[in-house]
């Protein structure tokens, strides 16, 4: 029987090259993504095709040399698939770690990953599919583990890059790894829903390369007949419809030949709930139709989404709906399943899955809220238990609690029961251990509390009768010493009449000398006790001290804590401002919610310290109001000739194209003459100096004018002068910061200098160049930097005649050059999409940089007039601006650039205004005009939006955590 080309509900893998079509500007788009950071997000819609392109474009870009895929899906733990998956394509036995204490895990991911770079020696690739499983069945250990697992790749040297395919309504999730890895988003790019004219190409391709006779006409009606009000297709419908066609059509042969016809479109049937006709045409072919959707609810998640599971998962899950099964039937529903195209066969993990995420939206709509919540609590229970095993942490009280209404409707396994109850034990443990520890802290501390209390008493009771002694012996001194004195002065009366009292009064005095001795021990002991008091005074002074200390520490760290939370909040704030601008993109079917979430977002952004030209937040406040502006402001159409030259004269912005015609250009009003210079045969190259004083033409016949614009104010001083000197076209013409040096080269390899003199134009200075000249800047009034066909960037130094030779390379051949007459850097675009640049101290001190910026070369290259800004474009038809300072000085080669998307179209010419706007000259013969600042952009956005968010759209865009604010506080 011949084979379907078409996929029904299956991705193209790489085998499938031959009949994928419709998606080539994606896919070229991906391949250059891939290689501007470590990190790639591929975000879009269900339905999309984000896998497809990812697996079969994208690998099909690369030779098998530069390709290593490793395809990562979460299954039950995203970080042991990691693991496991790296493991299937080592060659090299790895040796496991030490078990890690706060994931339960023993391996090195980035170990690994350079062990199969080396087993290999390809470059390897991650791939991440349905990546929105992390953050519908993940922990949050989970993602924690992965965020720093992610980072260590990033940080590190491995020849590996990251691609995360995510459906754009789980964008946001992506916050909790921006914490870490600011530029996690820097590098993403979201897949739009396929075109009626690619959708075309979807069908009459693969009809072509497998023989299938196609009527004329039939995919336009069929595109037509499956949307008929939308310019854009749902590919899953589409895959599924032409599966159906294709299967009628091969039925109705009697040969071996399909023959697709406009007929069969009428007797397929409506196109209405195309899925759901599918789904329950399969089912109701089941001897039990019930049980067969509740084998298929197991497959769903909470949120809607597919569920990769085991055949003993699904018994679990089946069981948890209300239906007692056993493992062989659900072996053969599982079965009969993958022959109806429903389910895919088990993987290399024994797991399997619904065939795409629409089919699991289709069975959503048929679970209960009963089966919801079961469905929620078990996957509750299913990642507690996983989380044991690896940390051994038991179900909280809280836990147990929520699970408590449920536990008798679940069929939980041997092990689950067990963990449930092994965690009341637990729980019963801590309770009686944590009375236990409460009960003996108590009695410790009446413990301790009663011995300083007896203690107290006793010392206190001590000095007290210590006291009493001392005031008695004091007291009884004074009696003795005035006794003593006494009976010395009766003894003196009596000496010479009572000698028999002489013992007596030595006696007395022996006494008296005794009760001296006393009185000054009892001083020596009060003078003690003083001291005593003193330094008891002195000690609780230091603890007072002490207690002052530790009150400013604890102010300090309440300080630090309140600077800790406002830092949070802001790094909050500078968070939802990414999401906000990310979420300004979603909605652009809204464009006047649209423009107001990119003015929040820039808002957010400036009041909480971020950076002044966030390229997320600029790209989303351009495309809003482009949008809501609709060119009517930046783009000037009509001309009949390209704008090959722009130059501003004033406050007027100039350009001429191949007519000759010197014109004014205005957003508002129409565009005016200037000047026409005089046809004496076609123009064949016309530039003009940046102030817009001189413009120079080029004509076949060999004239080369310069046309002298005067004091700018256009009158009958416009004067054409002729330059003499070259025998062969000239084709490229530079003019010096002041105006008073002319530089001109072309097919004869000459350089001419000249200048304006009392009306003429003479030459001087003359250089013959050897090679063709490929591009020319002045560095000043006395040097010019010049590139040649032989890769070779030269340095003339004009008084000297001296010619010195700063680079050569023959792949980089330079196609424009700029100089930077503040930070002395030369930069140059290369034929490669190179930019090259020279930072020059000297004529021998010159230090090389290069970055790849574009994919093709580089032919225009200009700065603003501070300095602070340039852009260059390319023959691969974009525009990047970049930040001067942060490009070069910070080395942020990706948020120091600003890449002007979708625009398809070859630069003829380019400059920045006064005001820093960038204006560049089309291929379609229009000027466009971009604003660079962010902040402009929002203004100019609250201008056309005339209102703010309601209060609904707040708290649906922003969230009622925040409070309310009006995002246009300067609209006019």
């Amino acid at each position: 029987m011949k084979k379907s080309p078409f996929k029904f509900l299956d991705s193209y893998s790489k085998d499938d090259r031959n009949i994928f079509f419709g998606r080539d500007k994606e896919i070229e788009e991906l391949y250059s993504r891939v290689f501007e950071s470590k990190i790639l997000v591929v975000y879009g819609t269900s339905g999309t095709g984000k896998s497809s392109l990812i697996n079969c474009g994208l690998a099909n870009k690369f030779n098998d040399s530069d390709w290593l895929p490793v395809s990562v899906r979460r299954g039950n733990n995203i970080n042991t698939s990691f693991y496991e998956s790296l493991l299937k394509v080592s060659l090299t036995p790895v040796q496991k770690g030490k078990v890690n204490s706060q994931t339960g895990n023993d391996y090195d991911v980035p170990k690994i990953l350079r062990s199969v770079y080396l087993d290999h020696f390809k470059p390897v690739y991650l791939i991440f599919d349905q990546f929105e499983e992390l953050f519908i069945f993940g922990s949050a250990s989970e993602k924690e583990e992965l965020i720093n697992i992610v980072s260590k790749i990033i940080d590190s040297d491995l020849q590996c890059r990251m691609i995360f395919s995510i459906r754009e309504e789980y964008l946001a999730g992506i916050t909790e790894f921006e914490r870490v890895i600011p530029t996690f988003l820097s590098n993403r790019i979201r897949i739009e829903k396929m075109t009626r004219q690619n959708a075309v190409r979807v069908i009459e391709g693969p009809c072509g390369i497998h023989g299938i006779a196609l009527e004329k006409g039939f995919a336009e009606a069929l595109i037509e007949k499956l949307n008929p009000e939308s310019p854009e297709v749902e590919l899953t419908y589409l895959q599924v419809y032409l599966d159906r066609i294709f299967r009628m059509s091969l039925s109705e042969s009697k040969e071996d030949t399909v023959n697709i016809t406009i007929d069969l479109l009428e007797k397929a049937g409506d196109v209405k709930d195309l899925l759901g006709a599918f789904l329950e045409e399969q089912i109701s072919q089941l001897d039990d139709p019930e049980l067969g959707m509740i084998v298929l609810k197991s497959f769903v998640s909470v949120k809607g989404t597919r569920h990769q599971i085991t055949e003993e998962e699904a018994l679990g899950y089946i069981k948890t709906l209300g239906r007692d099964i056993v493992m062989e039937d659900v072996r053969n529903l599982l079965q009969t399943f993958i022959r109806l195209r429903i389910l895919r066969d088990k993987d290399e993990n024994n797991r399997y899955e619904l065939r795409h995420d629409s089919l699991a939206s289709k069975i959503y709509e048929n679970i209960t809220l009963v089966e919801k919540e079961l469905l929620e609590l078990r996957l509750f229970i299913d990642n507690a238990y996983n989380n044991f095993e690896k940390r051994e942490l038991y179900l909280t009280a809280d836990d147990l609690k929520y699970i408590a209404p449920y536990e008798d409707k679940l069929f939980l396994n041997e092990k689950l029961t067990k963990y449930i109850a092994q965690s009341k034990k637990e729980i019963h443990r801590a309770k009686r251990r944590r009375q236990n520890a409460m009960v003996i802290s108590a009695a410790v501390l009446i413990a301790i509390l009663g011995f300083f209390s007896i203690w107290a008493v006793r010392e206190r009771a001590n000095a007290l009768d210590q006291t009493k002694i001392a005031d008695e012996q004091r007291n009884s001194a004074i009696r003795e010493k005035e006794a003593a004195e006494s009976a010395r002065q009766d003894a003196v009366a009596a000496r010479n009449l009572a000698m028999e009292k002489e013992a007596i009064a030595v006696k007395a005095q022996e006494q008296s000398e005794a009760a001296r001795k006393e009185a000054l021990a009892e001083r020596e002991n009060a003078l003690q006790q003083r001291n005593r008091a003193e330094q008891l005074s002195i000690e609780a002074n230091e603890q007072a001290q002490i207690a002052r200390e530790e009150k400013n520490n604890a102010d300090l760290e309440r300080e630090k804590a309140v600077l800790a939370e406002e830092r949070a909040m802001r790094l909050n704030l500078l968070s939802v401002a990414q999401n906000l601008a990310l979420k300004s993109i979603a909605v652009e079917n809204d464009p006047e919610l649209s423009g107001l979430l990119a003015a929040q977002a820039y808002k957010f952004n400036i009041e909480n310290g971020g950076r002044m030209e966030d390229p997320i937040i600029y790209d989303a406040l351009n495309r809003a109001y482009s949008i809501l502006d609709n060119w009517r402001h930046s783009v000037l159409a009509g001309y009949t000739t390209e704008t090959r030259t722009l130059a501003e004269s004033g406050e007027t912005m100039l350009g001429a194209g191949l007519d000759g015609v010197v014109r004014s250009l205005n957003i508002d009003d129409e565009s005016k003459t200037i000047f026409a210079e005089p046809a004496s045969s076609p123009i064949d190259f016309v530039t003009s100096g940046i102030s817009g004083k001189y413009f120079l033409c080029q004509h076949d016949n060999g004239d080369l004018n310069l046309i002298d614009l005067g004091d700018g104010k256009f009158t009958d001083d416009i004067q054409v002068l002729q330059i003499y000197g070259h025998d062969k076209p000239v084709r490229n013409a530079v003019f010096s910061g002041k105006n008073q040096l002319i530089a001109t080269s072309g097919a004869d390899s000459l350089i001419l200098i000249s200048a304006v003199e009392s009306r003429a134009v003479v030459e001087k200075y003359r250089l013959k160049a050897g090679e063709q000249v490929t591009a020319m800047t002045f560095a000043g009034e006395d040097s010019l930097f010049f590139s040649t066909s032989d890769g070779r960037i030269n340095l003339w130094n004009l008084p000297d005649s001296d010619v010195k030779c700063i680079y050569e390379s023959e792949t980089d051949e330079a196609l424009s050059l700029a100089w930077n007459s503040c930070r002395k850097i030369l930069l140059a675009g290369s034929v490669n999409g190179n930019l090259l640049s020279f930072t020059i101290t000297g004529m021998n001190q010159i230090e090389t940089r290069k970055n790849v910026v574009h994919t093709a070369g580089i032919d225009l290259l200009v700065f603003n007039n501070d300095f602070s800004y340039f852009a260059t474009s390319s023959w691969d038809k974009t525009i990047k601006y970049y930040n001067f300072h942060e490009f070069f000085e910070l080395g942020n080669t990706v948020g120091g650039v600003v890449h002007i998307k979708d625009l398809n179209l070859r630069v003829r010419s380019m400059m920045f205004t006064k005001d820093n706007a960038l204006v560049a000259g089309l291929s379609d013969r229009s000027v466009r005009l971009w604003e660079t600042s962010s902040g402009k952009l929002s203004e100019m956005i609250c201008s056309l939006v005339h209102r703010d968010m309601t209060e609904d759209e707040w708290e649906e865009m922003v969230g009622s955590e925040i409070p309310y604010e009006t995002s246009c506080d300067n609209r006019k």
